[in-house]
């Protein structure tokens, strides 16, 4: 496999998994991270899985959009191809936290990071044509509302769960229509919930039985996935089938559970809120509601 691909949030949990199987199914694999230690531990296990392969560490934080435009720079000025982006990044916080422009943050790196950093590498995926988006959702979305936008936004009435869920939710509508808007470009657009993965953050942010559930679920799975939870391993394969595998080339817009095909929350379908969801999150990143038609970048 000779691909190109950019796999964020790659310096632990199931990104760090799935860096390390592109490399050794061929890909060169470009990777971000916050943490330079981690990123340098990862980039020395791609580059051990496959040496002839290469492959590429940036230490970018998503909750500031300045990286992720100068991320998309170095990346389109660095290689000639792009043949998947695998959106992965991702947090889950305890407490109401804003960027410098008054997002909430788990809004802003969830959902808003990678639909710029999506947008304005749209140009490049589609020069190298057939190319992927796969972007990480979770099967919370079901439980997410985007009824209200810009109190979502804001961060009102902050609860853990609730923004994640919210952010999630538009993971799946953003995927959908960037789907739509790439229809026929060559370049396909999905999501996937990777399963319940053990030692999630998430974890702390459950309460009570939940949280006693959860914890004693997920050390069962380290062991033997069972039920909706999934071992880091299994996690990865789900991400990686999406960015390489053959039997999903002409999929497109499609949420995935885990490596099946299954049906996301109804709202996904409200054709009105992806188009309200896309809109307000080009302004909020400063990009024209019309991409990834033009070039951002120029």
């Amino acid at each position: 496999m000779d691909r190109v691909v950019l796999l964020t949030g790659a310096t632990s949990g199931i990104g760090r998994e799935a860096a390390r199987k592109l490399a050794e199914r061929g890909a060169t694999v470009l990777f971000t991270g916050r943490d330079r230690e981690a990123g340098a531990d990862v980039l020395s296990a791609v580059r051990a899985a496959a040496p002839e392969s290469g492959g590429e560490f940036y230490p970018v934080d998503f909750a500031d959009f300045d990286a992720v435009r100068e991320l998309a720079r170095t990346v389109r000025t660095e290689y000639d191809r792009l043949d998947a982006l695998v959106n992965n990044a991702g947090t889950s916080r305890s407490e109401r936290r804003t960027t410098e422009d008054g997002v909430e943050l788990t809004f802003a790196v969830n959902h808003l990071a990678p639909f710029l950093l999506t947008n304005l590498l749209a140009p490049r995926l589609r020069a190298s044509a057939p190319a992927r988006v796969v972007t990480t959702s979770s099967a919370l979305h079901e439980n997410g509302s985007l009824s209200d936008l810009d109190a979502v936004v804001r961060g009102e009435e902050f609860d853990a769960l609730d923004a994640y869920a919210d952010s999630k939710l538009a993971n799946v509508l953003f995927t959908r229509e960037l789907a739509d808007r790439l229809a026929g470009t060559g370049v396909t657009a999905n999501c996937v919930h990777p399963g319940w993965i053990p030692g999630t953050r998430l974890v702390r942010n459950a309460t009570g039985f939940s949280r006693l559930f959860t914890s004693a679920a997920s050390l069962v799975a380290s062991v033997a996935p069972v039920g909706p939870f999934e071992s880091v391993s299994g996690a990865a394969d789900a991400l990686v089938s999406l960015a390489t595998s053959d039997e999903v080339a002409d999929v497109s817009g499609a949420y995935f559970d885990r490596r099946e095909r299954a049906s996301p929350a109804a709202a996904v379908n409200d054709e009105e809120l992806r188009t309200r969801l896309w809109r307000r999150s080009a302004e909020l990143v400063g990009l024209p509601a019309s991409v990834p038609e033009g070039d951002p970048l120029r």
